[in-house]
Order: structure tokens, then C-alpha cells, then sequence
């Protein structure tokens, strides 16, 4: 009873600036706790689109050769990717369990509906595969679909996030996954072509395509990711296998001749997948690191929580506390009255309080900003694809080489124009 009696006058006694400073150290712990499960979720979805990459490629070749070649290599890899994809559907079935509904948005929820409905499509792709009533071409793009709904539900994630380091690990994570992926999807166009044996200029149209996509991704990646992975990259970048996969893939589209010169699918796959292995050695280290950080951060923000907690029914006590706390002031560079008594907090000392936690208020958007820009700019630019694809009847890759080709006519950046597009579009809507 004296417990609850202390704990009463210590809310009767608290300032406003002590119990919203209070307030704040809550809602950090929230949206940390929030990151923790997006980030947990991030890596399960790169862990099965790593599979799925790897099961597309395969699932080429096979249907190239008409059957005769990858069958061992196919069935091992959809039971790879189907002991994955059951880790996801766990996660995704119970992620509004674990989040803030309001502040997770429709968007991501929208994107984890379409996660469930492109993974409900697998088996049936999957038995068109097995029994050659799909073209190469069209398993290629179903998978790329599928993956794209996966990977929009991170690039959803990393918009969610409100921790201004954990953000940008998890921009860099989601950004070269995207880049992983166009990479996939090079290793996949060019070994159903070279399983048939020629290489059609649309092919080798496409092959250029994906190269600059990738090229655009990963420079995304490089901006956001910590000095290591951003290292390991670069090394990548230099190695024999990228070196290797340069020359056959110049090789085998030289465009003053059908032949092949020699490449065959298997050398093809076989030294594309070291270096999609090697990028996902680079992705696993991105999303430790994500998820370091957000536990980390977790506990620092319980630790807030429990101290703030523990504390007794003195007021003036809770208030240095938490400010303390929520700002990360070095409690040592507050200026403690000691004229007025043990504990005493200063009317500076509580002004320097709020002016740090504005300061770090003003950081973290700084920051934020940053981080989402380069999220914003990919979503105004996939929008103007979408309407040009249907508009237009492009491909997605056509539309945007004509985004970029208008780009460089009218010395503008993609993005401007991608933002023209969208909004002429709407213009004409309404």
C-alpha cells in the first residue's frame, strides 16, 4: 500500500517536462522493439529469396533443355526454398501480433498481402515447371514476381523504421537485395539462352538491362552501407568470378554472332552462383549487422525502462533520470545545484535537457530523410514504370530505358522525370 501511496504523489509531483520526456523513452522502446521484428523479418525474406534465386536459375536451365538437364539440381533446390518460405509464412502470419498497426501503415500491410498471395501461387508454378507446359521466359518472370512482392514487403519495412543507424542498415540490406536479385535475374535469362544454344537480341537486350539495374542498386547499397560491407563489395567486385562472369557473358552475346563461343549453361551457372554465394555472405553480414543493432538498442531502451521503473517516489529523482536517458547527456555535463540540496535538478540543468533532446530530435530527421529519400525516389520511379507499362504496353525494363533515355535528352535527373510522369498521370485521372 505505501508502495502505491509513494508511486501516486511521485505522478501528482512529476513536472509536464519530466513525464513527456517519460513519454518519449517509451516510444523509443516501442519503435525499437517494432525494428527488432522488421528486422528479424528482413533477413527471413532475403534467406527465401536467396533460395528461390537460386531455384529460378535451375528451374531455366531445366525447361531450356526441355527437361534433360538440372532435374537433381531443381528438386534440391524447391525443397530449399520451400523450408524457407515456411519460416516467412510464420513471421508474416503474426507480424501485426508484434507491430503498431498505426504506425506500420496500410502500405505494409497491403505488401504483406501480396507476399501470401504470390507465395500461394508456388505450387502451381512449380508443377507447370516440372511438366514443361511453361515457357523459360515465363517461369522467370512469375518467379521475379514473386520475389518482387517479397522484397517490396523490406523496402515497406525500411520506411517503417524510426531509429535514424538502424534505418540506414536497413536501407543498405534491402538495396542489395534488390541488386542481389537483378543479379539473379541475369544468371537466369542468360542460362535458359544459353541452354538452347543462341542468344536472341532481346536477350542480350535484357542482359544490358539488368547490369545497369544492378548497377543502380548497389550504388544505393554503397551510400548507406557500414565501411566493412561496403569493402567486402568492392573486393567482389575485383574477383575472378566477376572477372570470369564478365568475360563469358561478352562471350556468349557477342552480337556479330549466334554462336556461344564455348559457354555452356553449367559453366554459366556454376560461376554466377559463386558470386550470388559471395553476395549473400556480404547480405548476411548486413542483416547481422541490422539485427546487432536493433538488439542493441533494445536493450538499451529496457534498460531505460526498467530503471525508470525502479526508481522511487521522488520526483525530482525520476526527472534527471529520464532526461538523462532519453537525451544519452553524459550525466557528468549536468549541472547539478549542489547549494540546493542533494539531487537537486537545475533549472539550467533541465533547459540543457530539452535543448538536447530537440537537438536529437532534429538529427534523427536529418537522417531519416537521408535514409528514406533514395525509398521515396525507387517508389515515384517503380509508379512511372507501372503507368508506362500499361500506358505504353512496355516491358518493365523498356520503360525504364525510355525514362532514363528522356532523362538524358532533357539533361534532367530519373527521377524528375519519373515525378512528371506520375503527375500528368493524375492530372489526367482527375
Amino acid at each position: 500500500m505505501s508502495r502505491r501511496h509513494n508511486l501516486l504523489e511521485h505522478r501528482n509531483a512529476e513536472t509536464p517536462t519530466a513525464r513527456f520526456l517519460r513519454f518519449a523513452t517509451r516510444c523509443r522502446a516501442r519503435d525499437l522493439k517494432q525494428l527488432y521484428v522488421l528486422g528479424e523479418l528482413a533477413k527471413s525474406i532475403s534467406e527465401l529469396i536467396h533460395a528461390l534465386q537460386k531455384e529460378r536459375g535451375a528451374s531455366s536451365i531445366f525447361l531450356g533443355s526441355n527437361g534433360t538437364q538440372f532435374v537433381g539440381q531443381l528438386a534440391a533446390r524447391v525443397e530449399e526454398s520451400e523450408s524457407h518460405e515456411e519460416r516467412v509464412r510464420h513471421l508474416l502470419e503474426h507480424v501485426d501480433e508484434k507491430l503498431d498497426q498505426i504506425s506500420a501503415g496500410a502500405r505494409f500491410y497491403a505488401r504483406v498481402a501480396l507476399a501470401f498471395r504470390a507465395l500461394d501461387s508456388l505450387p502451381s508454378v512449380r508443377e507447370q515447371i516440372l511438366t514443361l507446359a511453361t515457357a523459360p521466359k515465363d517461369a522467370v518472370k512469375t518467379f521475379t514476381e514473386i520475389i518482387a512482392c517479397l522484397l517490396a514487403v523490406g523496402f515497406e519495412a525500411a520506411d517503417v523504421a524510426a531509429d535514424p543507424q538502424t534505418s540506414r542498415a536497413l536501407v543498405a540490406l534491402v538495396n542489395f537485395a534488390q541488386g542481389k536479385e537483378y543479379a539473379g535475374q541475369e544468371r537466369a535469362t542468360a542460362g535458359a539462352a544459353l541452354s538452347r544454344g543462341e542468344f536472341a537480341m532481346a536477350d542480350r537486350q535484357r542482359l544490358r538491362q539488368l547490369q545497369t539495374a544492378q548497377s543502380r542498386a548497389f550504388q544505393v547499397f554503397l551510400e548507406f552501407a557500414d565501411p566493412a560491407c561496403t569493402a567486402d563489395f568492392l573486393d567482389l567486385t575485383q574477383s575472378a568470378d566477376a572477372i570470369e562472369q564478365h568475360r563469358m557473358r561478352n562471350a556468349a552475346t557477342d552480337p556479330g554472332s549466334a554462336d556461344t563461343h564455348g559457354v555452356t549453361a553449367d559453366a554459366w551457372y556454376e560461376v554466377t552462383t559463386r558470386r550470388i554465394n559471395r553476395m549473400k555472405v556480404i547480405e548476411d553480414h548486413l542483416a547481422a549487422n541490422l539485427q546487432r543493432l536493433c538488439t542493441l538498442k533494445l536493450a538499451e531502451a529496457e534498460a531505460e525502462s526498467n530503471e525508470e521503473r525502479n526508481l522511487d517516489g521522488d520526483a525530482l529523482k525520476v526527472s534527471t533520470a529520464v532526461a538523462m536517458l532519453v537525451t544519452d547527456v553524459n550525466p557528468l555535463s549536468n549541472d547539478l545545484d549542489s547549494g540546493e540540496g542533494i539531487g537537486m535538478f537545475s533549472v539550467r540543468s533541465m533547459l540543457d535537457v530539452v535543448k538536447a533532446q530537440s537537438q536529437r530530435i532534429d538529427d534523427i530527421s536529418s537522417q531519416l530523410e537521408s535514409a528514406r529519400l533514395a525509398l521515396a525516389e525507387r517508389k515515384i520511379i517503380e509508379r512511372a514504370k507501372g503507368i508506362l507499362t500499361r500506358s505504353q504496353r512496355l516491358s518493365e525494363q523498356d520503360a525504364y530505358t525510355l525514362i532514363r533515355k528522356t532523362a538524358m535528352k532533357q539533361n534532367k535527373r530519373i527521377i524528375e522525370v519519373a515525378e512528371a510522369i506520375v503527375s500528368m498521370a493524375d492530372i489526367l485521372k482527375s
